[in-house]
């Protein structure tokens, strides 16, 4: 979906399958945004998702947790350009 709609992305390795390019990517800031919303049913401390977060946290990357943030973030660059 990303892709079909100009975005570009790069599929990486999952941290827990004991991947480091998440991890890399988000240190060296080739990463500008993260959009990780928490899997309900994971133990936080292991969570990929937690991971992402503390990575993006610590290398003051800007992230969103919630869907209806980046949809009103996006409908305001829509009317801006």
């Amino acid at each position: 979906m990303l892709k079909a709609n100009g975005i570009r992305t790069h599929i990486m390795g999952k941290i827990n399958e004991g991947s480091t390019e998440i991890e890399e990517a988000i240190r060296h800031g080739h990463i500008a945004y993260i959009i990780n919303t928490s899997d309900i049913g994971a133990v936080k401390e292991v969570s990929d998702g937690h991971k992402i977060r503390q990575f993006a946290t610590e290398s003051n990357t800007t992230i969103f947790t919630s869907l209806d943030t980046v949809k009103v973030v996006l409908d305001v660059l829509e009317e801006t350009t």
